[in-house]
């Protein structure tokens, strides 16, 4: 047994029920005793997850009078939890618990595709479906030893130092295209550039964060959007004078795959034509196509750059040509790396190479499935119906406790981060923080509900649906916190829970902006929003509002929150404007965050002064809190001499 993991009591069950954060969702059968009326609750197979005394998990077990047939009624992970691998320690433990020939079984709603995958690997056989209350379900059930025996051979791989080379390889190719793409800025292109720099630094973001989780979710690939949005921008950014030729002859680009590892084998290709064409000292040109034949994709890239020696395309018994894993260029400045990428994305059988001094051809075959199995689809339809069919009623809110106002809460905030990803969705094919924008204008009243409607529907998008979701998911949004605001008198007591709940996007990046004075704020996912878009909702000039970020549970004291200012122009600025942080730090202990927190420093945007706040430096809330005026000036740092002559050469 884990060292985490303890029997569930009724004390602690108790406990559980007052806990927010372990009754988020409801989407479970509505009775254990659908199957057998004769089981009970079993609390010597029943087990919950505490970490440093914080519950973090638990699994409720139902099993009949002979012990033979054991059902999962709840098993529930804490946002805080999750990626922990919590609920299969919990499987495990069960199994390992029960007796010889024992059957563990649960249902699971029509509805959650990727949690029926997710006991599948586990080793659970999918059994008939009921329908129960007009939903169907399914059972899901295995014997102790399969379970076990499965579990045993599928272990969680964790991700091998030859991929994290490849992610450094490729991050390191993103920073020098974003590099070129500031060096190109102009006042005409500005609009332009500016917006490919965000798709790349998202891009960016979303590889260092996901790499290893990205590879195993397969899903629709637009190989027209990845040329037209990925490869354009990296060949106009580049330095080296290309010119580049696109034919696309097919209605139907799109196939199944892995969309972060095929945009990142298709800019190794052009990195390398590139290169190529560099050495070769010419002006160089690429030309890509794009074309059907019967069920496949054909996608062709060529250049006259240098070109690959003859000796470096023979293949080895594996079908790998032997430049494959090393560099071919003149310098060796390369590692290989990008060629590993292209084979590992493709596959051998779908890659040709042929090349001759006069330049070099890649051919890459798409297989189009008629499948068409999207996980990351199906993910976000199942949360999607949770929230549309399975939301709680709670009733009149002015009669509930305060824990259940909580619960409310966080179930609403677990919506919109659901938005969030919902938006992300539409990265693709349109500019997200135009998309988030409006919709937060719709949210705050300041866009009629029809308005709203149109725009959604105009957005470009391969999967209309995810219009129609998006619209309906912001508009129960804003239904459900009107009536929030509008039936809860007290809600200033209630801010801490606002913002602490947003910590349930413990994978995304959560910005926020607050005015220290009352502890209003606005928050969003960092790759949806600027902390000046919340200023206009808070009635202050932004000079009078605090920036802050964080990440994951705010009751984790060892991550930090950072808080910062927009700009200092003065001693006498500097002075106010760290009494500014104070004061918000110590709205923030007010509203829940711990004395013990870690606090971190942004640097200043605009430090039009020779001295800044030092960005360098941690504290702790309490700490900072109650710093005397004069203690406030060690933090503060002076400004580099060059930062601070060029930033008022800007003003």
């Amino acid at each position: 047994m884990s060292n985490n993991i303890f029997k569930l009591t009724p004390t602690i069950e108790s406990r559980i029920k007052k806990n927010p954060l372990l009754n988020l969702d409801t989407f479970i059968i509505p009775s254990p005793y659908v199957r057998d009326s004769g089981i009970a609750r079993d609390y010597t197979h029943s087990y919950v997850w505490i970490d440093e005394r914080e519950i973090l998990g638990y699994i409720l077990v139902y099993s009949d009078i002979e012990q033979k047939h054991f059902h999962i009624y709840k098993i529930v992970v804490s946002p805080f939890g999750r990626g922990r691998g919590i609920g299969q320690a919990f499987i495990k433990n069960l199994a390992e618990n029960v007796p010889a020939d024992s059957e563990i079984y649960l249902y699971l709603w029509e509805k959650q595709a990727d949690t029926l995958e997710f006991f599948r690997a586990l080793g659970f056989k999918i059994g008939e479906s009921i329908v129960y209350r007009n939903l169907v379900y399914y059972l899901i059930h295995g014997d102790k030893e399969d379970l076990l025996n499965k579990m045993a051979q599928d272990r969680q791989a964790v991700a091998e130092p030859a991929e994290i080379g490849k992610t450094r390889h490729d991050a390191r190719k993103l920073v020098r295209l974003l590099s070129h793409m500031v060096d190109s800025l102009s006042a005409e292109n500005c609009d332009k550039i500016v917006e490919d720099i965000n798709r790349e630094t998202t891009t960016l973001i979303n590889m260092l964060n996901s790499f290893r989780d990205s590879r195993k979710i397969v899903h629709e690939v637009s190989i027209r959007s990845l040329v037209l949005e990925r490869i354009v921008p990296y060949v106009q950014a580049s330095p080296i004078k290309c010119c580049l030729q696109i034919k696309i002859n097919t209605k139907n680009s799109v196939v199944l795959g892995y969309h972060e590892n095929i945009g990142r084998a298709l800019i190794n290709i052009i990195s390398n034509s590139l290169d190529a064409i560099e050495e070769k000292g010419i002006k160089g040109f690429i030309k890509i196509s794009l074309a059907e034949r019967g069920d496949e994709l054909i996608l062709s890239i060529r250049d006259n750059g240098i070109g690959i020696s003859e000796d470096l395309l023979e293949k080895d018994e594996n079908g790998y040509p032997a430049f494959v894993g090393r560099t071919t260029k003149q310098r060796m400045s390369g590692e290989g790396l990008g060629t590993m990428q292209i084979y590992s994305a493709f596959g051998t059988d779908n890659i040709s190479v042929q090349s001759s001094p006069a330049g070099t051809s890649w051919k890459i075959v798409f297989h189009q499935s008629h499948t068409k199995i999207d996980h990351r689809f199906l993910r976000m339809h199942r949360r999607f119906n949770e929230f549309t069919t399975l939301w709680e009623d709670f009733g009149r809110l002015r009669e509930l406790e305060r824990n259940e106002i909580i619960t409310y809460i966080w179930q609403l905030r677990k919506m919109e981060i659901f938005m969030f990803d919902l938006i992300l969705m539409f990265s693709n094919d349109n500019n997200i923080r135009t998309i988030y924008r409006t919709v937060l204008g719709f949210l705050e009243g300041s866009m009629k509900k029809k308005r709203f409607r149109d725009f959604i529907l105009s957005l470009n998008s391969e999967k209309d649906i995810l219009k129609e979701w998006l619209f309906e998911v912001a508009s129960d949004i804003k239904a459900k916190k009107d009536r929030l605001y509008e039936s809860v008198g007290e809600i200033e007591t209630y801010k801490g829970a606002l913002l602490k709940s947003y910590g349930q996007a413990y994978e995304n990046v959560i910005i926020f902006t607050i005015d220290p004075q009352n502890g209003n704020f606005r928050a969003s996912d960092r790759k949806l929003a600027e902390h000046l878009d919340f200023a206009q909702y808070l009635d202050k000039p932004k000079d009078s509002l605090i920036r802050g970020e964080f990440t994951g549970d705010l009751n984790n004291d060892s991550k930090s929150v950072s808080l910062g200012v927009w700009s200092i122009d003065s001693e006498e600025d500097l002075v106010a404007k760290l009494k500014l942080v104070r004061e918000a730090a110590q709205k923030l202990v007010a509203m829940g965050v711990h004395g013990e927190k870690r606090l971190a420093f942004y640097q200043t945007t605009y430090p039009r002064h020779s001295r800044d706040i030092d960005s360098d430096r941690y504290t702790t809330f309490s700490t900072f809190a109650s710093l005397s005026d004069a203690e406030l000036m060690n933090f503060v740092r002076e400004t580099e001499e060059a930062e601070y002559d060029f930033l008022m050469q800007v003003d």
